[in-house]
């Protein structure tokens, strides 16, 4: 352009057009030239056309002389003439080129003022946005360029190709102007872009973001800046300057343009032209237009947005309610052309509201697709609209009680609100018997045993009024309440149901098999529940069909665990909570989360018993828990006092439990733990009176077993604490009598308060009883206890070697499980006054010891002489000593009785 400019001194008019499409800079470079233009001896007129002055006539001439570079006379009268002009507007045929002779007139006196104004200097006309030039302009142009070929001018001019002019062919004749140069601008290359970036941030930013910068902007030079100027900011080389770079450069388009981007980003990227164009409203062929305009702007990938946070901002640029119609167009659209289901929803669900006759069916069957995809928030986001359109009560009751269903997944308290409709829509008759049976569950998780009771009374009274008898269904969910709420009067089944013989068990509905469970939990034998139990985690998982399912997989889970099957718990515990996670059920991960807790804390893993507790709470806060905050709250409490921690116990116990929970299955956890908190702080009377509850709760069910706590032995350590040690031995002998033959936790911790009163040889027989229990059934915590006591029990007897001996078991038990409060209490003092101290770093130095060494430093620790360790290992005594020595250097101890007491512990 400045070479154009310099050819102009010899008197050689000049026309440069500068090409290119949206937003590659033409404007700046054409601005940029003339600002740079500091000669006094050159007159520069300018003029920028824009869309919402495409209508006023002449507007692109009158803003010639808008410069004060223009006398004050001269602006006067051409001001005079353009009005002039103006008024004469409707004698003129502009499309064609065809002037009144009042306005050819006219337009001669402005030659004339133009060659007056440059007699003495150049002349330099800028006009911006050819496309958008009004025709009264353009026919102005048509007729001053011509003769200006012959004068020291230069017209420099922008247009973009891609865009709509206001008139096609009066554009084309403008641009036929033999003295025309044409400027070619575009997209900035990756080896471009690069260079920018250099130049704006720097070599090594430009060797980082070079490659995400070209695919964000297509080399387009406005999004760069804007995607330089968010970088330079500190806001990181995030795609938002896109977006804004889009919203821009979209002002400046006609309306077309805008209603095509804006269906790209309400259909998708990829949408065909013809699509876009029926729902923008334009024709085909307008919205191919559009499209490869923007795509050669870079400004789109051919018929997509370079990032998706472009189609948000176009969406969210709209008005609220222009946006949701335009969904709502567009779910028409897709419904009419047969698109998949999921497509249509979308829109619907966009749209926010539909009258449409067709939309339930489509939401009810997108909700069924997103369930299959484990999407269970999106499909009550469809469910939710398509309730609005049921046109019956029935339909719109069984809608109402998926959502509840599907919103308990995820977040119980977020079912809770819909309850008492529910409820209203079971009185009424509108309710089928899953959606009922799913309704007494939720309403029983939540405490609300009073509405479950009375909707059960109910729908009895009209089964029976109706068909003469309750149903199956119904005395199942009755028992099945009396398991969960013990204060319940619910009907007891005569005699429990045996498994059956051969073959295939049974596919009990999911109501029915909770009741199995149930029965047999109540009335059963270990080894009945337990085979109930495997029998029900074969079949059942957690779905979305029916909060049962989980009911029934929680159960026999439970199951498990009230019988000290830990191991196969735990296996099956891992399943569940896998499962949970495909489904994206965030409740049953919770809730599987807080029995995985309790499987290790009766495992004796008190640490990782807190800790996953604490990681189910996080993952459902307590408003979410209903009834089973007491197994979790529970478990919390109990860990927390056995490690000590009794202020983290105390604060999980400030906040008052709801009296519902306390009288649920669930509450019997709490209660436990509880009086064991109060019994460590010395409140043994409330202690034993929270285990009395217990067995109070546990009677109304006639528990034959244990049942899901061993309150007897509770209560039985709250009588030793007061001092009432024949009231303590009758409730355990009664718990003994109970138990079937074989180790159990309850054997266990019966076996060990026995020997509280136990005199004499009688003591250390039943702690070592004890004790073996304790390892079959693999409870960390209950061994270390009953080791602990096993110690005071030889020490009494004057046996300190012996006393050494378990002292050290009991510490690295105690230690394993992280009770550090009862490792304090282990502390064994012998009679030379020298405390039994354990090896620190047993993990490290032991690892330092050959396999033969750790053998014979496991014997010696545990009090074996040196004759016995080379009977059991079968070598000679004198190597058992060549052994020791090197162990006593490695671990740097001087006595066998500072050796750990076995490997495995520590």
């Amino acid at each position: 352009m400045r070479r154009l400019l310099t050819d102009t001194a010899a008197g050689r008019g000049r026309v440069a057009v500068v090409h290119g499409p949206l937003a590659v800079g033409k404007s700046r470079l054409l601005h940029g030239f003339l600002e740079s233009i500091d000669d006094p001896r050159t007159l520069v007129l300018r003029a920028s056309a824009s869309r919402q002055e495409r209508q006023l006539p002449f507007g692109v001439l009158r803003q010639f002389f808008q410069t004060t570079q223009v006398p004050n006379s001269v602006r006067d009268e051409l001001d005079d003439v353009l009005t002039a002009m103006t008024l004469h507007e409707g004698r003129t045929d502009p499309a064609t080129g065809s002037f009144s002779v009042e306005t050819f007139g006219a337009l001669q006196r402005i030659f004339r003022l133009l060659v007056d104004l440059t007699e003495h200097s150049r002349l330099v006309i800028g006009i911006d946005n050819l496309h958008h030039v009004d025709t009264h302009s353009l026919c102005g142009l048509l007729y001053l360029l011509p003769r200006l070929r012959d004068s020291c001018s230069l017209v420099a001019l922008t247009d973009d190709v891609g865009r709509r002019p206001t008139s096609a062919l009066l554009r084309s004749e403008l641009l036929q102007q033999p003295n025309l140069h044409r400027i070619e601008l575009g997209p900035l290359t990756h080896e471009g872009t690069s260079r920018l970036i250099a130049q704006e941030l720097g070599g090594t930013s430009a060797k980082e973001f070079a490659h995400r910068f070209t695919a964000v902007s297509g080399g387009n030079p406005l999004v760069l800046q804007n995607l330089i100027g968010d970088h330079r900011a500190g806001l990181g080389p995030f795609p938002q300057g896109y977006g804004r770079a889009l919203l821009s450069s979209l002002f400046h388009c006609e309306p077309t343009a805008i209603a095509v981007v804006r269906a790209l980003a309400v259909l998708g990227d990829g949408t065909p032209a013809p699509a876009l164009a029926r729902l923008a409203g334009v024709s085909a062929a307008e919205a191919d237009r559009v499209l490869r305009s923007l795509d050669s702007a870079g400004l789109l990938d051919g018929r997509a947005f370079r990032h998706a946070m472009a189609a948000a901002d176009v969406l969210d640029d709209m008005p609220a309610q222009e946006r949701a119609e335009l969904h709502g167009r567009a779910a028409e659209l897709l419904y009419r052309e047969k698109a998949p289901t999921v497509e249509v929803a979308g829109q619907l669900l966009n749209a926010e509201s539909t009258r449409a006759a067709w939309a339930g069916d489509v939401l009810r069957d997108a909700a069924l697709h997103c369930l299959r995809a484990h999407r269970i928030r999106e499909a009550v986001a469809h469910l939710e609209l398509a309730e609005q359109t049921c046109a019956s009560a029935p339909l719109s009751a069984a809608v109402r009680a998926r959502i509840s269903r599907l919103k308990w997944q995820v977040e119980p308290a977020s079912a809770a609100p819909h309850l008492a409709s529910l409820t209203a829509d079971a009185a009424a008759g509108h309710l089928g018997t899953h959606d009922l049976t799913d309704l007494v569950w939720a309403l029983a998780w939540h405490g609300d045993l009073g509405t479950a009771s009375r909707l059960l009374s109910e729908v009895r009274d009209r089964r029976t009024a109706r068909h003469g008898h309750e149903s199956s269904a119904l005395q199942d969910l009755r028992f099945w309440l009396t398991s969960m709420y013990p204060a319940y009067a619910g009907e007891r089944r005569p005699t429990a149901r045996g498994l059956g013989m051969g073959g295939d068990p049974p596919q009990p509905n999911p109501q029915t098999a909770a009741a199995e469970l149930a029965d047999a939990l109540i009335r059963g034998h270990a080894a009945t529940i337990r085979a109930r139990a495997e029998q029900a985690l074969n079949t059942a998982r957690p779905d979305t069909d029916s909060l049962w399912s989980g009911e029934v997989a929680l159960l026999a889970l439970l199951c498990l665990v009230y019988t000290d099957q830990l191991e196969e718990a735990a296996d099956w515990c891992v399943r569940l909570l896998d499962d949970a996670r495909t489904r994206g059920s965030a409740t049953w991960l919770a809730v599987f989360t807080a029995v995985q807790a309790e499987i290790l804390l009766r495992g004796g893993e008190l640490q990782a018993a807190a800790e996953r507790a604490e990681e189910a709470l996080a993952r459902m806060p307590a408003g979410n828990w209903g009834a089973a905050l007491g197994l979790l709250k529970g478990c919390l409490v109990l860990a927390h006092v056995r490690t000590g921690r009794l202020d983290r116990a105390a604060a999980h116990l400030a906040q008052p439990p709801s009296e519902t929970m306390l009288q649920s299955r669930y509450g019997l956890h709490y209660l436990y733990a509880r009086g064991h908190y109060r019994l460590a702080t010395g409140q043994a009377q409330s202690a034993l009176a929270d285990f009395l509850s217990c067995g109070k709760l546990m009677h109304k069910w006639a528990v034959q077993g244990t049942g899901p706590v061993p309150w007897r032995t509770g209560a039985a350590e709250a009588w030793l604490a007061l001092g009432k040690q024949d009231q303590a031995r009758l409730l355990l002998r009664d718990e003994l009598s109970r138990l079937p033959a074989g180790g159990s936790r309850a054997r266990g911790l019966s076996l060990r308060l026995m020997a509280a009163g136990a005199a004499g040889a009688e003591r250390p027989r039943l702690l070592s009883e004890a004790v073996e229990v304790f390892k079959e059934c693999g409870d960390k915590f209950g061994l270390a206890l009953a080791l602990a006591d096993l110690c005071l029990a030889h020490k009494e007897a004057g046996d300190h070697r012996t006393a050494r001996r378990v002292a050290r078991k009991a510490w690295h038990m105690a230690k394993a499980c992280g009770a550090e409060a009862l490792c304090e209490e282990i502390a064994y003092k012998p009679a030379d006054g020298r405390a039994t101290a354990p090896v620190k770093d047993d993990q490290r130095t032991m690892s330092a010891l050959s396999e033969q060494e750790q053998r014979v430093a496991s014997l010696a620790g545990e009090g074996y002489t040196n004759q016995e360790i080379a009977d059991q290992l079968f070598i000679t005594t004198s190597t058992v000593e060549q052994h020791l020595t090197r162990v006593f250097r490695k671990l740097k101890v001087k006595r066998r009785q500072d050796l750990p007491c076995h490997l495995e512990t520590a």
